[in-house]
């Protein structure tokens, strides 16, 4: 496509920025997140983390947005839903935006727990949009299978996201038992976003992680969505080390 056909049709899109590559690389990237999914289901894997772009989790089951054009979480958690024995899914969205594509697609899905963490502001951060509020559950039989967890406001760091873990969402995590843990791993709550405004640290994403394991035998994929280069360095070197250790430790 003409560079100034395709400036036209970005121009109509919702914060999404394209050139004559992009759906060629979100096709790779898509892939990524299945790849990595379906080797730890089978079992080649127990764990791991996909570093893809584009992210995903923006993206609606009929519109790209948000810089997403495939909506690589939920497209790796509809392969795994191919497979018989797979039961149930949870997606944990701890990016600081809410992952509006993730609830559209699964909003009335009983087999899939989406639980997103995220700034609301009251509608007014992005996606901006009144359903990223906790008041939005699910429809239907899957009514409780949509948890918002929405910030009113920026500043929130460990001790807020380590509050909500303990008190809200490993209650809930346990409750549900998912068959596989699936993470939509933004790292812009961190203390080094400008944009987000919050104050996550290293650590408290590493510590996050690790609760995580204890869920569905230690299946779990985290998928990258929106970072830092420097921040997302120090958080993924730090999980890599959790999963080290627990695997020695495990062995010996």
């Amino acid at each position: 496509m003409k560079k100034d056909k395709l400036d036209a049709m970005v121009s109509k899109l919702d914060s999404l920025y394209m050139n004559n590559k992009s759906e060629q690389v979100a096709r790779l990237s898509c892939g990524g997140a299945i790849d990595l999914c379906k080797s730890i289901w089978d079992g080649e894997i127990q764990n791991g983390v996909a570093i893809i772009r584009p992210p995903g989790h923006h993206a609606e089951a009929n519109r790209a947005r948000g810089f997403c054009l495939y909506n690589n979480v939920a497209v790796a958690a509809r392969c795994l839903q191919r497979k018989s024995e797979v039961k149930k899914i949870m997606i944990l969205d701890w990016d600081i935006h809410h992952g509006n594509g993730i609830q559209d697609i699964f909003y009335d899905d009983p087999d899939i727990l989406y639980i997103s963490i995220h700034r609301y502001d009251g509608g007014k951060f992005y996606p901006f949009e009144k359903n990223a509020d906790m008041t939005f559950v699910g429809v239907g039989d899957a009514i409780g299978r949509n948890i918002n967890i929405p910030w009113p406001c920026g500043g929130m760091g460990d001790s807020e996201y380590m509050y909500t873990f303990f008190k809200i969402i490993m209650p809930i995590a346990f409750e549900f038992s998912p068959d596989m843990v699936i993470v939509s791993a933004g790292f812009d709550a961190s203390k080094d976003d400008l944009l987000g405004g919050c104050k996550v640290s290293p650590g408290c994403f590493a510590h996050m992680t690790h609760m995580l394991k204890g869920l569905s035998g230690g299946k779990l994929a985290l998928i990258l969505e929106v970072y830092i280069l420097y921040y997302i360095g120090q958080s993924l070197l730090i999980y890599i080390y959790i999963i080290y250790f627990l695997i020695i430790f495990f062995f010996f």
